[in-house]
């Protein structure tokens, strides 16, 4: 009777899990075309762009600047993270323009304005596109590049530059991301015995992280997460770290929960991390 129950359970637990994770871009993709802030709702200049991904995709984004008559110090591409669209995920950059920075905000397929619909490949394809985009516009300083990636926009900016380029990237910094795809999926279920075989069966590695960072060596990289993260656990970040080349450095944030690493004193330092490659 009792191993009758157990079996239940775990087939119980098995085929919530399918249900849950079937599809990886379905599990790692949550996009909304709903506009949460509007240009005219920031405190900086903002342009809106249309470029196109690689396969023709129109992407949409938006384009921060310090101001009418301040040239930037360097310009920033903002890799942001699995939900909504760039017009919720704007509040946790917009800041950088005020500090100098030019700010490049944009939309994988899928999302907010974008055409199309997200899918792993598709996504990275898209992250590539958005630095080549930058890198050609007469108007922005191509070898004075930073990039931050979010969450899943940590995972898309290190695919983006290990398998296209990191020309003109003066330094990177990854927020509450992870090494792999499979590890991540397996952390957020629980980590169990069960759900190993589970992720493995459902989740697939193309495009991981960890297959690019051996590309970024030279590139200064900071990687921050706070330990408080319940989606992304610091664990998946030092995991992250210690695969990356150097040079790089981990700022652990005490109390901080998924993408609120990047407030009060952090952001001096990120600051403080930009400026200093751009000083090289």
């Amino acid at each position: 009777m009792r191993s009758a129950l157990a079996r239940g359970l775990v087939l119980l637990l098995l085929f919530c899990g399918v249900s849950y994770m079937v599809g990886c871009n379905r599990f790692f993709y949550y996009p909304t075309s709903r506009e949460y802030r509007a240009p005219s709702d920031l405190d900086v200049p903002v342009e809106e762009v249309r470029f196109r991904s690689e396969d023709g995709t129109e992407l949409h984004g938006w384009l921060l600047k310090p101001g009418e008559d301040r040239a930037a110090v360097g310009t920033v591409v903002h890799f942001h993270g699995n939900a909504r669209n760039l017009t919720a995920h704007v509040g946790l950059v917009d800041w950088l323009a005020g500090r100098g920075f030019n700010v490049f905000l944009f939309d994988y397929r899928g999302y907010g304005k974008s055409g199309g619909r997200p899918k792993r490949s598709g996504v990275i394809a898209d992250s590539r596109a958005a630095l080549a985009y930058i890198r050609g516009r007469e108007d922005i300083d191509g070898d004075r590049l930073l990039v931050l990636g979010q969450s899943l926009g940590g995972a898309c900016a290190l695919a983006a530059l290990g398998e296209g380029s990191t020309e003109g990237v003066r330094a990177v910094a990854i927020d509450s991301s992870f090494l792999s795809y499979r590890n991540v999926a397996n952390s957020v279920l629980g980590g169990t015995f069960l759900t190993k075989p589970l992720v493995w069966l459902t989740v697939t590695s193309d495009h991981d992280p960890e297959d690019s960072l051996a590309e970024l060596e030279g590139v200064p990289l900071l990687f921050i997460h706070g330990d408080a993260d319940g989606l992304v656990r610091i664990s998946n970040g030092l995991e992250l770290f210690e695969a990356a080349p150097e040079p790089k450095r981990f700022l652990k944030v005490p109390g901080a929960r998924h993408l609120h690493a990047i407030e009060g004193p952090t952001k001096d330092q990120l600051v403080k991390f930009f400026s200093e490659a751009l000083e090289d």
